[in-house]
């Protein structure tokens, strides 16, 4: 299998694995019951612990769409042989993995204990989503190189073609 197919692979992958779990992070439930509202959650003293729980669904959001953004956005440069793209991929995928790791890192402290089984949950989705997009990585960025030398090989031809060119009407 060449770097392409597998780059292409990773592309699907990416978009798929990720409305997965934005499907998954919106249809979680931090409340039980119906009329108590009883949260699963401890009150945090922290200002940043507060905010990331009142915002997950935004953040979650936002982050998914992103991803799915640039994830088809791979698979365009992947078709048009552009390497700025695939390396584009590669920074955000670490960007968006390391925003989802702070969020489930900070979450996890307020859980309450009858509901700590529930963090082992988060803590096993969140590691598997991440080696998923980790194990790919350098895939991507091996076909990012390749395109990258091509390009420059090509650069090399054309210029040195234009410099015949010139030598020989002159």
């Amino acid at each position: 299998m060449t770097a392409r197919m597998f780059s292409l692979m990773v592309g699907i992958f990416s978009v798929l694995n990720t409305t997965q779990f934005f499907i998954f992070d919106l249809n979680q439930k931090t409340h039980i019951c119906c009329e108590a509202k009883f949260s699963i959650y401890v009150d945090s003293k922290s200002e940043l612990v507060t905010w990331t729980l009142f915002h997950r669904a935004n953040i979650s959001t936002g982050l998914s769409l992103t991803t799915i953004i640039i994830s088809c956005f791979l698979l365009y440069c992947i078709h048009k042989n552009i390497y700025m793209g695939l390396l584009i991929y590669a920074m955000w995928i670490i960007t968006y993995e390391l925003i989802n790791f702070s969020i489930v890192l900070l979450l996890n402290g307020i859980i309450k204990d009858h509901f700590k089984t529930l963090s082992y949950l988060h803590w096993i989705f969140q590691i598997s989503h991440m080696l998923l997009h980790f194990f790919c990585l350098p895939f991507i960025v091996k076909h990012a190189y390749n395109l990258y030398k091509e390009s420059q090989t090509v650069g090399r031809k054309r210029r040195h073609r234009l410099c015949s060119t010139i030598a020989v009407n002159s």
